[in-house]
Order: C-alpha cells, then structure tokens, then sequence
C-alpha cells in the first residue's frame, strides 16, 4: 500500500512541476491575452491545482485509520478533484475551438446547448457528498465508483469527439504543425484517461495531461515566429496564417490599413534608418486602442488591423481616432514631427479576397494624392487587377501596337507616326496606358512590353506598309539604363532588314542627376547607329534644363499641358514661347503635342514648331486603321 501510494505521489509531483513550469512560462512570454490563451492557462490552472490535491489525498491515504480529520482530508480532496477535473474535457473542446477560430461562429444559444452536459456533470459532482451518485468511500475508506462516475467519462469522451470534429472541420484552416499538436494532446490526454478507467490504481491522467499541455505550449501557444521581438506586434506571416484562417471558415473580415507615406521623415528627424522607432512609437499608438492581438506589422511603412468580432459603428469610430491621431504631431526625443498615413478602411471578402490580396495591399505604394481620398482601397485593388492583367496580356499576346500621326508643320504632309502599347484584358477589356505602364516599371515587365512593340515597329517598317514614314517607339529608361541595353536594341533591330534611320527613340526623361553621364552614353550609341531620339513630355515635371543640355536629343516633345496653358493666359504663352526659342537654339526641334484645334496650329506655326501631334489630325490608331489614315481615306 505504501509503495502503491508512493507510486501515485510520483505522478502527481511531476504533473505539479510539468503544469507549474508551464503556467511560469506563459506568463513570462506575456501569452495571456487572446481568448485562446486565458482557455489554455485555465486548463493549466486546473491540472495544476489538481495535481496538489491528488498528491495531498496520495500522502494522507496511508494514514486513513489514524483519525477521522485525516479522512476529511482525503474525501475533501477526492471532492475537489472531481470538481476541478469535470472541468477538463470541455475546457479542452473551447480550447480546440479557440485555436482553430470556430468559437467565433458560435452563438450565445450554440454555446449554451454545448455546454449543457458539462454543467450536468457539474452539478452531480457538486452533489455528491449528499448523493454519492459519482463515488463514495466504505467502512473502511476504500474508494468506489458510481454510475455517475462513468456518466461523466462518457461526457468526457463526448467532449473528445466533438472536439477532434472541430479540429477536422477545421484542418485546413490552421497550420500543420498547429493539427498535429492537437492531435497529440489528444492522444496523450485520452491514453492517460483510459488508462486510469481500466485500473484505477495507476493514476495517469494528470500525468498525461501535463505532459500534453507542455506540448501544446511548445506547439501551439508559442509564438514566437509569428511576432516581432521589440514590439511585441504581430508579423506579416502571422498576418498572412490568421486571414487564411479566418477565411476557410467562411468569416467576414473588416480590416484596418494603415500605410505611413513620409516614412523617410524618421531618417531625417533621427540621422538614423532605424525604422523600429517607427514601429515603436506607433505600435503604442495602436495598442491604446486596440487589443495587441488584432494588430499587425507586415512590412516597416504598413500596420494591419483585423476587426472580425467588431460592429461596424465601432470599427468606423476607431477608424476616425486612427484618422485624428495622424492629424497631430509625434515626437521623438523631444523632436517634433508629422506622419502622413493613408487609413484605409475595408473588408475580405467582400472587396479583399484572400491572403495573397491583403499582403498586396500592405506592400502597395499609394501616392500621396491618392491617400488622401477615402476610397483609395478601389484605387489598389484596380492596380491589381491591371497588374495581373499585364501578366496575362504578355502570357496571351493581348497587346497591340497603335499608330498616332506626325505633320511637318510648314507643309502639313506626314512626318511619322508615334508606336503606342494598348492592351486589351480578357477580363477588365481595354486598360489605359497611363494605368499599365507605370505598373509595368514597377514589376519590372515593362522591358517585355518595349521589346514587343519594338519588334512590332521592326516587323511594319519591315512591310514597307509604313511608306516610309519614321516610327517612334518609346524606351523605359529604367530600360536604358540597365547593362546589356544598347545590345539588346542592335540585336532586335538587326533581326529586321530595316534602316535605323526609320525609327526614333522616344525616352522621358526621369533619372537622377548622378545617371545622366549614363544616360548621355546610351543616347550618343544611339545616335551613332543612325537613330534619332526624342526627349518626351517636356514640361510636365520629370524634364529640366541639365536633360536638354547634357543628352543630345534630336528632337524635344512639349508636353500637351504647355500649350494649353498657352491658350488660357499669357503667362502660359510665355512660356511655350521661350521653351521653343531656348530649344531652337539649342539646335533641336521641336514637337508639340495634344493639338485639337485649328487656332492651336495657326498659332505654334507662327513660333516655328518644327512638328504637331494631336487629336486634330488623329487619335491613335491600330495598324489597319493607321493604313487608311495615311492613304487619305476617313476612319
């Protein structure tokens, strides 16, 4: 009897020091916030608690026939644990549901009805001193079960089975790892419990489930790859894990961007490119108002926050504090300053449809005029849809060369043609090119649509379609300045039994200065193989005096924007005057775009613009059309 009892201390020791070491553990890691982690500490709580009186009831049993407060004792503890260990199944089942997020589809109604056995259990164990329905103790202080003992089992048992349903419910929602886990505490839980029912004398269930709950800890409730370090926030591959969660089990999901746009004021204000301190102080900010749980940090300039158990009234108002909160000045070791941020307020998967969608959001460069308006989500979401269709249309071929005319302006006759990209999606229809190009650059398939039309121009002058008309065909300078350019080029033109004269390289220029000496050397190659080349959109911006100066453009294209301006006020006509002398003098031509009318002509005749591009002659043209056009016939 003495070993036996020995025996049974031993268990409940090392499941007393396995729960303790575990609860020690998740307090000093600070995981005790989420609805998951207050279920997983009550579950520790009760093992813990538990595994004292089992091990007090152990110590005191050799003792029984010494006096009856030593039988006290052992029926008040064997009390206790009965109350304490009904407990555990349904904590486990609210666990499981926690961890794999379907508690968030439980109603209060739901809820109630599964908790319905758990509380008859309750009761019976609560009433047992007056009933002995569950166990009772003889003469002799022998224990002995009742029905109610395996009523509760079979409570248990049920708990198990509606848990391991949830969990495959489930299992494509959650990790893997996270599956596997459950299913080890499982197992591990339920070989204790069986074990303890075939043979009472071999008290394993506390063991067990200690044992399980260390791994779970490790499993499950760690999370330390899915936070970052110094605030304690949410990661982007914990974003990316709970919105696909979040979405097999078919929830809604509102969602809170907020994308800082002057990010690069904190090098500026603390000589330092430690963007921490931006995550630090904001961070706090957030915090404040919302649970640490739902906010996430996926890339240094982007915080996400997910409002799924939120109303909509209260998601709009912390929406408005985000709002009012960037309206104010931060502060940085007594350093003032102010963040922009667009706060972008929306939902999967009404507008977001997946994972993959919020990252991109998160990682999207919104410009500055675009976040101050409050529908920018729509903005994003159309730049993907373009962007996914420049994939497609340079998979299927969906882009088309269109041909935009060139008059000599002293004899009116036609100098050339303009190559425009336009694209045509299978699932958006036509996409502008001051849409697709720009995301083009961005994700860098810009140089295969360039190569495109380029080959496009070769293969028509090629015809002898053109009439010998000279054709321009835009480059990309990010194009022209990466190695291997000017090859490329010769090596696509080459191909063709052509002139290089016949084609001209239209480049806006948009470099920093230190890339102008590269710049100027790809443009003089150029030049020296026979092409001309166009400075593009002067005038609007990206072009200034050092461009005209150092790169030895043939020809300068003002912008539309200048002449229209000219149109308007005098102040304008000024200016589209002296670009036109100044460029003049420089020894270039110049080309004017967007005319539309006949008073424009009169007037840039009289400057002496040497070319006219507009909307008057004609728009831009697919091939066909572009044929007709040049053989007088109306299109």
């Amino acid at each position: 009897m003495q070993t036996m009892n020995e025996f049974h201390i031993a268990f409940d020791i090392a499941a007393l020091v396995i729960s303790i070491t575990v609860l020690i553990y998740t307090f000093l890691q600070k995981r005790t916030d989420k609805k998951q982690n207050r279920v997983f500490i009550a579950i520790v709580l009760v093992v813990t608690l538990n595994s004292i009186v089992s091990a007090l009831a152990s110590f005191s049993e050799p003792f029984a026939y010494e006096g009856a407060s030593i039988n006290v004792v052992i029926k008040l503890c064997q009390y206790l644990y009965f109350i304490m260990h009904t407990l555990l199944s349904p904590l486990l089942y609210f666990y499981v549901i926690s961890v794999t997020g379907t508690v968030l589809k439980r109603g209060k109604r739901k809820t109630f009805f599964y908790a319905l056995p758990f509380l008859i259990t309750e009761v019976l164990a609560l009433i047992n001193p007056q009933t002995q329905w569950v166990y009772y103790y003889d003469e002799a202080m022998a224990f002995h079960r009742s029905w109610a003992e395996y009523l509760i089992y079979a409570v248990a048992a049920l708990y198990f089975i509606l848990a391991l349903e949830e969990l495959l419910f489930a299992w494509n929602a959650i990790t893997k790892s996270k599956s596997i886990a459950l299913i080890y505490l499982f197992a591990l839980a339920l070989a204790g419990v069986i074990i303890q029912l075939i043979n009472q004398d071999i008290k394993s269930e506390l063991f067990a489930e200690a044992l399980a709950l260390m791994g779970a800890m490790l499993s499950i409730e760690n999370e330390d790859d899915r936070i970052d370090a110094d605030t304690g926030i949410y990661n982007r591959r914990a974003l990316q894990m709970d919105v696909h969660s979040l979405l097999m089990l078919g929830l809604n999901i509102p969602i809170i961007f907020v994308k800082i746009t002057n990010a690069n004021i904190i090098e500026r204000v603390t000589q330092s490119a430690n963007h921490d301190i931006l995550s630090d102080i904001c961070s706090d900010f957030f915090i404040t108002i919302f649970p640490r749980y739902r906010i996430y940090h996926p890339n240094p300039e982007t915080f996400v926050i997910l409002c799924n158990g939120l109303g909509g009234d209260d998601i709009t108002e912390k929406t408005e504090e985000i709002r009012r909160r960037f309206k104010k000045g931060w502060n940085i070791s007594g350093i003032s300053f102010m963040l922009e941020a667009a706060v972008i307020e929306t939902g999967a998967p009404k507008m977001i449809k997946n994972e993959d969608d919020v990252l991109y959001v998160a990682d999207s460069i919104i410009p500055m005029a675009v976040s101050k308006n409050r529908a920018d989500i729509e903005w994003i979401m159309r730049r993907a849809e373009v962007e996914n269709a420049v994939k497609r249309s340079i998979m299927e071929d969906n882009i088309e060369v269109y041909y935009q005319p060139t008059y000599d302006a002293s004899t009116m006759q036609l100098h050339g043609a303009e190559a425009l990209a336009r694209m045509k999606d299978s699932d958006i229809g036509m996409v502008s090119p001051d849409e697709f190009i720009p995301v083009a650059e961005q994700n860098g398939m810009v140089e295969e649509i360039d190569d495109f039309v380029l080959r496009e121009v070769c293969r028509f002058i090629e015809s002898g379609e053109n009439r010998g008309s000279r054709i321009n065909v835009n480059l990309s300078v990010i194009q022209c300045l990466r190695p291997g350019f000017f090859e490329h080029i010769m090596e696509i033109v080459d191909s063709y039994d052509i002139k290089h004269s016949q084609i001209n390289f239209e480049i806006t220029e948009s470099v920093e200065a230190e890339d102008y000496e590269k710049l100027s050397g790809v443009v003089k190659r150029l030049k020296n193989e026979g092409f001309s080349l166009y400075m593009d959109d002067y005038g609007t911006g990206y072009s200034n005096m050092e461009a005209i100066f150092s790169l030895d453009f043939d020809v300068i294209k003002i912008d539309k924007s200048i002449l229209w301006s000219a149109e308007k006020d005098g102040c304008g006509r000024t200016i589209l005057e002296n670009s036109i002398r100044m460029i003049h003098d420089l020894g270039r031509k110049v080309l004017v775009e967007g005319v539309e009318t006949e008073e424009q002509v009169d007037m840039l005749k009289a400057l002496g613009v040497d070319y006219l591009q507009g909307y008057l002659f004609a728009c831009p043209l697919p091939k066909e059309k572009f044929l007709k056009h040049i053989s007088g016939v109306e299109v």
